[in-house]
């Protein structure tokens, strides 16, 4: 995809003021059924434009207020529109800063983003720090309170530590609280994760990019975000934020939870998505509102000891199976069989051989 198409994608995604449905329609309509690009989209005849994409009046007016900016004008000319310039000026200063710009179209766009997430909710671009390949591991997410207990924490780090010592990639969103517990617990060892941000990796603060960067280059940090470069954190793009890093897991694990709020409503998706979703649940006097909620909505209790948690073989008596299940639905998403059932199927097979010998 050349620079200015690349340009018309942030245009259409970030320029235009369309929400997230609109986008992914124009998308399927023009670009995947009709074979055509974002470039010819903003240069297209209008009435042709508006019938094939099925847009309404009050998109209409939106793209036309970009159109009125003589993009369509200039889309083949040296000269470009003031906003398409600076968009294309952008896609620039990704390239010099090593991030990546991922299309909903591209191939290495998330399968599972595509499969789980509907046009309201899938991101039509991604922006991306990393090796992609990170995506390709077991993936299980661990998400919790932003103001979550010592015992949530402990649990956390405990958790994400053995889960990446293991092989697996643990995803999460990067926020204070039970997100960067299980980033910290991650990075701990020589293993991977991936960061989904609720903001524009821009945001990110010198001293958390110079903390990041060199996990990243080392291949075992892959950095997301779905929001424009220098997009601000709000509460809307933390709970859409959590639908990805929902979606990016075969199992999610609940920290600590209350019963509303951005963990709550991740952990409902998970279980709207038929995701296993495992509770942690502790021996501390005071159980958790949200946590016993979740578990009575079917989520299945993880039961955690603190002081036993120091012991290897009680962590991996508890999270082994946690990744044996990871690893079941990630190799049957990719439709290829886990090692042990090959290894099964070949024996099997050489049995039928020996005995038709």
């Amino acid at each position: 995809m050349d620079i200015q198409e690349q340009a018309c994608w942030l245009l259409l995604t970030f320029k235009c003021g369309l929400a997230i449905q609109v986008v992914n329609q124009i998308i399927k309509l023009w670009c995947q059924q009709s074979n055509r690009t974002l470039q010819q989209f903003f240069a297209a005849d209008v009435d042709e434009r508006n019938v094939l994409c099925h847009l309404d009046e009050k998109v209409i007016r939106k793209l036309e207020r970009i159109r009125q900016s003589d993009i369509a004008a200039h889309m083949d000319d040296v000269r470009f529109s003031s906003m398409l310039a600076e968009q294309i000026g952008m896609v620039k200063q990704l390239m010099n800063d090593s991030i990546h710009l991922l299309t909903v179209l591209d191939e290495s766009y998330p399968r599972l983003l595509t499969s789980v997430l509907g046009e309201n909710q899938r991101p039509p671009m991604l922006f991306y720090m990393g090796d992609l390949r990170i995506l390709e591991r077991v993936t299980i997410a661990i998400i919790g309170s932003r103001t979550a207990s010592e015992t949530s924490l402990a649990f956390t780090y405990e958790t994400a530590h053995y889960l990446a010592e293991n092989g697996a990639n643990v995803v999460s969103g990067y926020a204070r609280g039970v997100d960067r517990t299980a980033y910290e617990g991650a990075v701990s060892t020589q293993g991977y994760t991936t960061v989904v941000l609720p903001h524009g990796i821009n945001k990110l603060s010198n001293v958390q990019m110079y903390n990041v960067l060199p996990k990243i280059e080392a291949g075992n940090v892959l950095l997301l975000s779905q929001f424009h470069l220098d997009a601000h954190w709000l509460v809307s793009r933390a709970m859409e934020r959590n639908h990805v890093v929902v979606a990016l897991a075969q199992v999610v694990i609940v920290a600590e939870a209350n019963t509303q709020g951005g963990t709550w409503n991740g952990a409902l998706n998970a279980l709207e998505q038929k995701r296993p979703l495992y509770v942690c649940q502790t021996e501390t006097p005071s159980v958790l509102a949200g946590n016993k909620a979740l578990i009575e909505r079917g989520g299945l209790p993880l039961n955690w000891s603190v002081e036993d948690s120091m012991k290897y073989s009680y962590t991996s008596g508890i999270l082994s199976p946690i990744l044996q299940e990871g690893d079941m639905l990630h190799q049957r998403q990719s439709g290829v069989m886990p090692l042990s059932h090959q290894l099964s199927r070949l024996l099997k097979e050489q049995m039928l051989v020996y005995h038709n010998a």
